[in-house]
């Protein structure tokens, strides 16, 4: 997985998702993985791959180790640019 990649996918995250108010600290842009899977698919397979460096990179944040397909599309996926 490369840089472009993980810069890739954080736009995606920008151009699906949804401005929301994170505990009076500001506000962050998040997506349910179902729905970012839906429209990732197509771009790639490496989904998970890719969201874990991300995350790793503190780019984004979510709940849990490995997200699923199906068991957590409601899992949501904050954007911490």
């Amino acid at each position: 997985m490369s840089i472009l990649e993980v810069q890739e996918l954080c736009q995606v995250i920008r151009s699906i998702g949804e401005l929301k108010e994170r505990d009076g600290t500001g506000t962050v842009i998040t997506v349910e993985f179902g729905k970012l899977f839906e429209h990732y698919v197509t771009i790639s397979n490496k989904l998970v791959g890719i969201l874990l460096r991300a995350r790793k990179q503190r780019l984004v944040h979510f709940e849990g180790e490995m997200l699923w397909q199906g068991k957590d599309d409601h899992v949501v996926i904050s954007l911490e640019q």
